[in-house]
C-alpha cells in the first residue's frame, strides 16, 4: 500500500514540476499586445520590378499633368497681375510689434476703464437710494410695501412676453416709451422712496383684476431679439427682478428692496447710452433680490421642466468675491459618534455647500476630528490647497466617503491644528517674499489712508527674515481672511485656552492684530441640544452661528457668513473692484450647485456631425466685473452694511475687438491671461464640445494651450520652458517678448504643426482695476509686416459699393467701427455699406473712431475693387477703364473653356481683409452648397483652408512667390431631397412626402498669393526672407466624383496586385485606387494608417512623416465598461479554462497532502503553510478587478459621428437600450495623449520637365521618390468579428475597451512600396504592393485619444501644485470698529477667562438667559 502511495505522489510531483509554473503564465495575457516569433517571419519581399517602377513613373507624370490642369493656374496668374496693377496703392511696412501690443493693451484698457465708471455709477445710485430709503419712518415703509403688494413688479419668473418684430435701431434711450408702458409701478416709483406713498381704495379697484396675490407679479413685457446680447429676446427699457423660490416674492422685505432700488433702471439706461458696449448689468441685495437689465423672462437651465429655479445671486462666484478678500478657510466637520443618520447627510451638504461658495482665489482645507484630527482627504495631507474645480471636487468625494462617526469629538486638538495651518501659511509668506510689514500688512492698505496713515497702521517688521533666492515664494495661501468654520452637532467645551492662546492676542509673528481668524459655527440637526458653547466660539471669535436642522436650510444658513466677511470692506469703504473667470452666457443664470455638463445622452449617436455640432445655441463668452454696495455704519440704528453687489457682464469679443484679427495677420492671434495665468480669451480656448460644456474651461493656463515642441507626453509639473516664462512675464505685468517652438492644431485637431512663434506681451494698466495682461504670437518672417493702402478715390469707393450689393461676396463678422451701431443694424454687410455711402458723401468715416477700423475699411475698398476688375476680365477678358488692352488673352480662352465645362463649379478669392468673393462657374452649381463653405469659413483669414495654404505655400522658398504650389483638400455639401414614401392598407394607399438627406463631395484647389514690392522689378532676383507678404488665397472648387471619373478612375488601373492612394502632407487619403467591383468612396478623408499601419510606421521612421505627439488638456472623458468576449467559442475557451485551473488545483493540493503525510520535511511543512498564509493575504489584499475604463468622448462620438466630414451616412444609433447603463452619463474633464502626423518632406523643388530646360522625369522621379520594403504580422483569430458596446464589429485598434482573448501563432508578411511626392502640391502617391486583404489583416495606426492615467501619488501631486500666481492687490480682514457693539448677532458674546470661577459662572448664566430669550 505504502508503494502505492509513494507512486502516486511521484507522478503528481511529476506533474507539479513539469506544467506548475506554465500554468502561472497561462493568463498572463496582456491587451493589444502580441508577441512576434521574429524567426516565424517569411523572408523578405523582393523590390518593386523595373517594370513596376516605370509604370509608377508614368502615373506620377500623369498624375502631375493633371492637377495642374484642373487648379487653373493662368486664371490664378492673372489674379497676380491684377493685384500687381494696384501693387502702388500697397504700403508694405515693418512694424514694430513691441509697440502694437502695447497700442492694443491701451484701447483694452480704455474700454474696460468704462465699464469700472459704469460700476461706480450703479454703486453710488445704489446706496444713495438706500440711504434716502433708510432715512423714512416705519409709517411710510409699511405704505409703500401696501403699494407695492397690489401693484407688485416686473417678475423675470412671471412676466408675459409680447415680441416685436421690428428692430429698434436708436442708440440712445428714453426713460420710458409710451407705446411700451408695461407697468403702473414704473411711473409711480421713479423717484425712489423719497416720497411718501398713500395706499388708497382707487389702488385698491386698479388691482381687483388680479385673483390671487401673485397675481400682481402678471405683467407684459415688450421684447425684441437684440444681437447685442446673444440674440435673447429683451427689453432695453426695463430691468426685471428675480427671487429666489426658498423667498416669498411678495414678502415686506423684497417688496421695499424692489421700490428702491427701481432708481436703477433708470442708471443702466444712462450707462448704456454713455457706453453702447454694455450688456448685462446687474444688482444683488443682500435680501436675494435680483434686478438685471435688460428685462428678458427668465431663462430656466436646460433639464429643468419643473421649473424649480435654484438659483440665487448671493451665492454666485462674483458676488462672494466682490463681497468679501480672499479667504483661507479651514473646515472642521465633526465626525464623532452622535453625527449620525440625518445629521451626517446634513453636515456633509453644508461642506459641499461652503465649498461652492469659494473660488480660485481662495485656499481651503478639510478636517474631521473626533479624537484626534486628521486631514480628511489622503491627497491634501499637509498645508492649504487652492480651491480650484478639481480640488473642490476631489474634497466632495472625500466627505462623502471618508467618514466615519465614532468616539467623542476634541475640539481643543482640531482648533489647534487648524491654527497650525493658518499660521504656518503666514510665516512663510513673510519669509518667502521678503516681508517689510509685519504680518503682510500692506495688504490692508486702503485708497482712504494716506501714507503716514499706512506706516502708523503697519509698523516695520523687526522679525521678518530673507529668504534664499532659489526658495520659491510660498504660494499655498491668500495672505488675507484666516476663517475656521466647524460644522458639529454641539460641543462640550470652549476651548478657551485655544483662541486666548492662538488668536486673541497677536504675537507679531504670524498674528498682527487680536482676533484676525474668524470662527463660524454650524449647529447639525433638528433635536437642537446646548448651543452654548458652539454659539460662544463664533460670537467671541468675529463670527457667526447658524442652526441647520434639515437639508433644506444649509443654503440659506450657510451663506450668512458672507456679510460677516464683509465688514471690514463696509468699514474701511473701499469698493474693491473683482473680475470673474471666463464664463458661458448660457451660465448667467445657473444656480451655483448646477453641474456645468449637459448630460450625456446615447441619442446624441444617432445624429450627424453637422447636427451634432449645431445642436445647442451659439456660446458667447463673457466675463463680470462687480463691486459691494455698502453702508458704513454710522451710528447703532443700522445694522444692515453689506447692501449687495453690481455687476456688469463684459464679452470676451469686445475685449478681441481691440487686438483684431486684421491687423495681426495670419497664423497670428492674441490673448489675453488673468493674474492666476487662466486665459481669458485664445483660439484654442474650447469651452464646448458640441453641446456639451466642458468643466474646466474657466481655469485653463497658458501653458495648458501654447503645447512646447519638446513635450512629448504629459508630466507634472510640466518642464520648465518658454512659454512658462512668457506666463510668468505676464502675471507679473512685465512687458517682453521672447520666441517658442510649439504645436498648433487646426481642423478639428486633425491635423498639426511644429513652428516658431514670436510672443509679445503688455499690461493692460493698472492692476488694482484689472488683473489682466494681453499678449500676441506672430510668426516670422512674413509676420512682423503690416499691409496698408492709400485713401481710395471716390470712384473706387462707389465701385467697391456696387460690387458688394451682389450676392457673391462674403465679409468677416467683426466688429469694424461701432459695435452698437452694428448690432442694431445687425447685419455686420449692411453696416459695412453705411461706411461706405458715408465715405462717398463726405470723403470721410466720422461715425468711426478708431484710425486702425479706417485703414481696415480702406483696405477693403481696394481689395473690392481689384474683385471687381478680376469679375470684368471674367466677362471681357479686360479689368477695366484704366487698363483698356486685354490681360492675357491665353489665360482668358483658357478661363472660357472651363467655363463650360461642368467639372467647375466655383471660384473664389479670400483676402487679408476678411473679404471672401465666389463666381459661379457652372450654372448648375449648387449655390446651397457655396453658401454651406462660406459658413464654415465665414472668416477669411482665420480659415482653416486659408491658414494652411500660407503655411504650405511659404515652406517651398521663393516657388510660392510665383504661385505654382497647390494645396488640396476636401469639402462636403449637404443638400435636403424630398421623397416619396408610399404606404397600402386595406386597398388605399396614402403618400407622404419626407426629407432626405444628400452629402456631395468637393475638391477645394487653393494657392497663396504673396506680394512684394520688388515685384515690379522682375531683373531683381528675390532674396529669401524679404518683404514677401501674403495677401490672399485664390482656389476653386470641383464636384469629387467628376473629377475622380475623368481623371484618376483609372489610378494604377493597370496593376495586376497592389493598390494606390495619394494623401495629403497629414497622411489623410485623397483618391484611392478602386479595383472592378469595388466601391472605396467611404474610406476618402480617412487616415492611411486605418489601412496600412506599417506601412505609415516605416514612412515615420525614414522621416517622410513627422509623429508629433499631441497633449490635450481640454479633453472630455466617460466611464465606460470593461467587457469580455462574447463569442461562442471564446466563452467555451473561458469555461475550459476555469475547469482546467480548478482540476490543477485539486491535484496541487493532493501532491502537497501527500508528501506532507510520506515524508516528514518539516521544512516544507512550515514553509508551505508560509507559502499558503501569503497567498491567502495576496488575494485578500489583490485589489478588486478593474470595471470601468476612461475613455475619451471624442472616440466614443467618432465611432458613430464621423468627425472627418459633416456628412449625414453615419453610424445609427440603432439599438438604444442595449447596454444603457454600461456608460457614466456625467462627462469629466481629462487630459487625452495623442499622435499626429505631418509631412514636411519637399520632394522635388526644382522646374519640371519642358522643352525650355533639360530635366527629364527620369531626374524627377530619382529625387522624389522613396522606395521601401516593410513586413507585418497579423493574428488570425477563430472568431472574426465581435461586437463591442455600441454594436460595432471590433477592428483591434489601440484603446480598445474589450479584452482579446489569447493570441494564436502570429502570421507574418512582406510586401515592397513606393511613395512619390507629386511636384507642386501638398500630395503623395503610395503604391503598395499587397491585395487588400492583407491591409485589413496587418495591423493598423488609427489616431485615437487615450486618456492619461494617473496614479494615486501623481494625481495627489497634480493636485496640491499651485503654479505660479498673484494674489490680488487688496485685502481687508481686520478694522478695529468691529470691535464696537455694532453688529446683533454675536455682539454680545463677553470672553471667558480663567480668572476666577465666579466670572464663567455669570458669563453661563448670560448665556442661558439670552438662549431662552430668543
Amino acid at each position: 500500500m505504502m508503494i502505492y502511495r509513494w507512486i502516486i505522489c511521484i507522478v503528481f510531483l511529476s506533474l507539479h514540476i513539469k506544467y506548475g509554473r506554465a500554468q502561472g503564465s497561462a493568463f498572463r495575457d496582456i491587451p493589444n499586445v502580441y508577441f512576434t516569433n521574429l524567426s516565424a517571419v517569411s523572408p523578405t519581399a523582393s523590390p518593386l520590378t523595373t517594370k513596376t517602377t516605370q509604370y509608377i513613373r508614368d502615373q506620377l507624370v500623369l498624375l502631375t499633368e493633371h492637377f495642374q490642369s484642373i487648379s487653373l493656374r493662368s486664371t490664378d496668374r492673372v489674379m497676380r497681375k491684377i493685384y500687381m496693377q494696384s501693387l502702388d496703392t500697397f504700403l508694405i511696412d515693418k512694424r514694430n510689434l513691441t509697440q502694437l501690443v502695447r497700442e492694443m493693451a491701451n484701447y483694452t484698457n480704455r474700454a474696460i476703464m468704462k465699464k469700472l465708471e459704469a460700476i461706480r455709477t450703479l454703486v453710488t445710485i445704489t446706496e444713495q437710494s438706500y440711504r434716502r430709503f433708510a432715512e423714512t419712518d416705519e409709517k411710510t415703509r409699511n405704505a409703500t410695501a401696501q403699494y407695492m403688494l397690489h401693484y407688485g413688479y416686473l417678475s423675470s419668473k412671471d412676466v408675459l412676453n409680447v415680441t416685436i418684430n421690428s428692430t429698434y435701431e436708436d442708440s440712445s434711450l428714453r426713460t420710458t416709451i409710451d407705446g411700451l408702458n408695461n407697468d403702473n409701478v414704473d411711473k409711480s416709483v421713479s423717484s425712489g422712496t423719497t416720497t411718501p406713498l398713500t395706499y388708497t381704495k382707487a389702488t385698491s379697484e386698479a388691482s381687483s383684476e388680479y385673483e390671487t396675490e401673485e397675481g400682481v407679479l402678471k405683467k407684459k413685457l415688450f421684447i425684441q431679439s437684440k444681437k447685442h446680447f446673444g440674440g435673447a429676446f429683451v427689453n432695453i427699457t426695463h430691468s426685471t427682478v428675480h427671487v429666489p423660490t426658498i423667498i416669498y416674492s411678495l414678502n415686506q422685505e423684497i417688496l421695499l428692496t424692489a421700490n428702491w432700488s427701481y432708481n436703477l433702471n433708470q442708471a443702466f439706461i444712462d450707462n448704456y447710452n454713455h457706453d453702447p458696449e454694455l450688456t448685462w448689468q446687474y444688482f444683488c441685495s443682500q435680501t436675494g433680490l435680483y434686478r438685471v437689465w435688460p428685462g428678458h423672462m427668465w431663462d430656466y437651465p436646460e433639464g429643468d421642466s419643473d421649473k424649480l429655479d435654484l438659483f440665487d445671486c448671493r451665492v454666485q462666484n462674483w458676488y462672494i468675491r466682490a463681497t468679501s478678500s480672499p479667504r483661507d478657510v479651514i473646515i472642521l466637520i465633526d465626525a464623532s459618534g452622535s453625527m449620525t443618520g440625518l445629521k451626517k447627510s446634513i453636515a456633509v451638504q453644508t461642506v459641499e455647500t461652503i465649498l461652492d461658495t469659494l473660488s480660485d482665489d481662495d485656499f481651503v482645507q478639510i478636517i474631521k476630528f473626533q479624537e484626534n484630527a486628521v486631514f480628511i482627504d489622503d491627497c491634501f495631507q499637509s498645508g492649504l490647497v487652492q480651491a480650484t474645480v478639481e480640488n473642490r471636487h476631489k474634497f466632495r468625494t472625500s466627505v462623502n466617503t471618508g467618514i466615519e462617526t465614532k468616539d467623542i469629538a476634541n475640539f481643543t486638538r482640531a482648533l489647534n491644528m487648524a491654527f497650525d495651518l493658518l499660521d504656518t501659511a503666514r510665516m512663510k509668506i513673510a519669509r518667502t517674499e521678503n516681508a517689510k510689514l509685519i504680518c503682510q500688512c500692506h495688504y490692508l492698505q486702503t485708497d482712504n489712508q494716506t501714507e503716514t496713515q499706512r506706516d502708523a497702521f503697519c509698523p516695520s517688521d523687526l522679525h521678518g527674515k530673507n529668504h534664499a533666492k532659489e526658495e520659491p515664494i510660498f504660494l499655498d495661501s491668500t495672505g488675507c481672511n484666516k476663517m475656521i468654520m466647524i460644522v458639529t452637532d454641539g460641543a462640550t467645551e470652549t476651548a478657551l485656552n485655544v483662541f486666548q492662546s492662538r488668536n486673541w492676542y497677536p504675537n507679531n509673528v504670524s498674528t498682527c492684530h487680536p482676533i484676525e481668524t474668524r470662527v463660524f459655527t454650524y449647529m447639525i440637526g433638528r433635536e437642537l441640544g446646548d448651543p452654548k458653547h458652539i454659539k460662544w466660539m463664533s460670537c467671541a471669535n468675529k463670527g457667526y452661528y447658524a442652526h441647520v436642522s434639515t437639508l433644506e436650510d444649509i443654503q440659506e444658513n450657510v451663506e450668512d457668513y458672507i456679510p460677516v466677511t464683509a465688514r471690514p470692506i463696509a468699514m474701511y469703504n473701499d469698493h474693491v473692484t473683482v473680475w470673474s473667470s471666463v464664463f458661458l452666457d448660457v451660465e448667467r443664470t445657473l444656480p451655483i450647485k448646477t453641474y456645468k455638463w449637459f448630460p450625456f445622452k446615447l441619442s446624441d449617436l444617432s445624429m450627424s456631425m453637422d447636427e451634432f455640432k449645431n445642436k445647442s445655441k451659439p456660446v458667447h463668452l463673457m466675463i463680470s466685473i462687480a463691486q459691494p454696495v455698502l453702508n458704513p455704519p454710522q451710528d447703532k440704528k443700522d445694522e444692515n452694511i453689506l447692501l449687495g453687489a453690481v455687476g456688469v457682464d463684459i464679452p470676451v469679443k469686445l475685449l478681441q475687438e481691440f487686438s483684431p484679427k486684421y491687423r495681426l495677420g495670419v497664423h497670428a492671434y492674441s490673448f489675453m491671461i488673468n493674474h492666476n495665468g487662466y486665459l481669458m480669451f485664445h483660439p484654442d480656448l474650447r469651452p464646448v464640445l458640441g453641446p456639451y460644456r466642458k468643466q474646466n474651461y474657466h481655469s485653463i493656463d497658458l501653458d495648458m494651450v501654447e503645447i512646447p515642441d519638446n513635450l512629448m507626453h504629459f508630466v507634472h509639473p510640466l518642464p520648465l520652458s518658454k512659454i512658462q516664462q512668457v506666463r510668468k512675464d505676464m502675471i507679473q505685468s512685465n512687458e517682453d517678448h521672447k520666441s517658442a517652438r510649439v504645436k498648433k492644431h487646426f481642423d478639428d485637431m486633425r491635423r498639426i504643426e511644429e513652428v516658431e512663434q514670436r510672443y509679445f506681451y503688455a499690461t493692460l494698466g493698472d492692476k488694482e482695476s484689472n488683473p489682466f495682461s494681453l499678449g500676441i504670437a506672430v510668426r516670422f518672417p512674413y509676420g512682423e509686416f503690416d499691409i496698408r493702402t492709400t485713401d481710395p478715390q471716390t470712384q473706387k469707393v462707389e465701385i467697391a459699393l456696387r460690387f458688394i450689393l451682389q450676392r457673391n461676396v462674403r465679409i468677416a463678422d467683426w466688429i469694424y467701427c461701432n459695435s452698437t451701431a452694428e448690432d442694431n443694424i445687425g447685419d455686420t454687410e449692411e453696416s459695412f455699406r453705411g461706411y461706405l455711402k458715408e465715405k462717398i458723401q463726405t470723403k470721410r468715416i466720422k461715425s468711426c473712431p478708431y484710425e486702425a477700423s479706417k485703414r481696415l475699411i480702406n483696405m477693403m475698398i481696394e481689395e473690392l475693387y481689384i474683385m471687381s476688375k478680376f469679375e470684368n476680365w471674367t466677362k471681357t477678358g479686360v479689368t477695366g477703364s484704366e487698363n483698356p488692352n486685354p490681360l492675357d488673352d491665353p489665360a482668358h480662352a483658357h478661363f472660357k473653356e472651363f467655363q463650360h465645362e461642368n467639372h467647375l463649379h466655383w471660384i473664389f478669392l479670400a483676402t487679408r481683409s476678411g473679404i471672401t468673393a465666389y463666381w459661379q462657374l457652372y450654372n448648375l452649381a449648387n449655390e446651397e452648397h457655396i453658401r454651406q463653405f462660406g459658413d464654415a469659413n465665414p472668416n477669411s483669414i482665420e480659415s482653416s483652408y486659408y491658414e494652411r495654404t500660407i503655411n504650405a505655400t511659404y515652406m517651398y522658398g521663393a516657388d510660392h512667390i510665383d504661385g505654382d504650389h497647390h494645396i488640396y483638400s476636401l469639402f462636403y455639401g449637404i443638400s435636403n431631397i424630398p421623397v416619396s414614401n408610399t404606404l397600402g392598407n386595406g386597398g388605399t394607399t396614402t403618400t407622404t412626402t419626407t426629407t432626405a438627406t444628400k452629402s456631395q463631395m468637393y475638391l477645394v484647389i487653393t494657392t497663396a498669393i504673396w506680394m512684394n514690392k520688388t515685384l515690379q522689378r522682375p531683373q531683381k532676383k528675390i532674396s529669401s526672407g524679404s518683404e514677401n507678404v501674403p495677401f490672399g488665397v485664390f482656389g476653386v472648387m470641383l464636384p469629387y466624383k467628376t473629377v475622380r471619373s475623368r481623371y484618376f478612375s483609372n489610378l494604377c488601373a493597370k496593376m495586376d496586385t497592389g493598390i494606390c492612394y495619394i494623401i495629403d502632407e497629414n497622411g489623410y487619403i485623397m483618391f484611392i485606387s478602386q479595383p472592378e467591383g469595388t466601391d472605396r468612396t467611404e474610406d476618402i478623408g480617412k487616415f492611411i494608417g486605418e489601412f496600412e499601419g506599417p506601412l505609415m510606421q516605416d514612412l515615420v521612421a525614414k522621416k517622410i512623416f513627422s509623429e508629433v505627439k499631441m497633449v490635450d488638456f481640454q479633453g472630455v472623458c466617460l466611464q465606460r465598461k470593461l467587457r469580455y468576449e462574447k463569442s461562442a467559442s471564446g466563452l467555451f475557451r473561458g469555461i475550459l479554462q476555469t475547469a482546467s485551473m480548478m482540476i490543477w488545483n485539486i491535484i496541487n493540493h493532493i501532491a502537497m497532502f501527500l508528501v506532507r503525510d510520506i515524508v516528514v520535511w518539516p521544512q516544507w511543512t512550515y514553509a508551505a503553510k508560509k507559502a499558503n498564509v501569503a497567498n491567502i493575504n495576496t488575494t485578500v489584499d489583490a485589489p478588486p478587478q478593474k470595471t470601468h475604463i476612461r475613455e475619451s468622448l471624442s472616440n466614443i462620438l467618432l465611432t458613430h459621428i464621423d468627425f472627418r466630414r459633416p456628412i449625414l451616412d453615419y453610424k445609427g444609433y440603432h439599438n438604444g437600450s442595449k447596454d444603457d447603463d454600461s456608460i457614466e452619463r456625467v462627462p469629466e474633464s481629462c487630459i487625452e495623449e495623442f499622435n499626429l502626423y505631418v509631412s514636411t518632406w519637399r520632394g522635388w523643388l526644382g522646374p519640371l520637365p519642358s522643352t525650355d530646360n533639360s530635366v527629364t522625369w527620369e531626374q524627377v522621379e530619382r529625387d522624389n521618390s522613396v522606395h521601401g520594403t516593410i513586413s507585418c504580422t497579423h493574428v488570425v483569430k477563430e472568431t472574426e468579428n465581435f461586437d463591442d458596446f455600441y454594436g460595432n464589429n471590433s477592428n483591434g485598434t489601440n484603446y480598445s475597451t474589450t479584452i482579446p482573448p489569447s493570441p494564436t501563432s502570429p502570421v507574418a508578411e512582406s510586401f515592397s512600396y513606393s511613395i512619390s511626392k507629386i511636384p507642386k502640391s501638398n500630395l503623395m502617391m503610395i503604391y503598395v504592393n499587397h491585395p487588400k486583404e492583407t491591409s485589413q489583416l496587418c495591423p493598423k495606426l488609427i489616431i485615437k485619444r487615450k486618456p492619461v492615467e494617473f496614479t494615486p501619488e501623481e494625481w495627489c501631486t497634480r493636485l496640491k501644485t499651485t503654479p505660479y500666481r498673484e494674489r490680488p492687490q487688496k485685502c481687508f480682514f481686520v478694522h478695529e470698529g468691529e470691535n464696537k457693539t455694532l453688529f446683533s448677532k454675536c455682539s454680545y458674546a463677553l470672553r471667558l477667562t480663567n480668572n476666577n470661577l465666579l466670572t464663567n459662572f455669570v458669563w453661563i448664566l448670560i448665556l442661558s438667559y439670552y438662549h431662552l430669550r430668543v
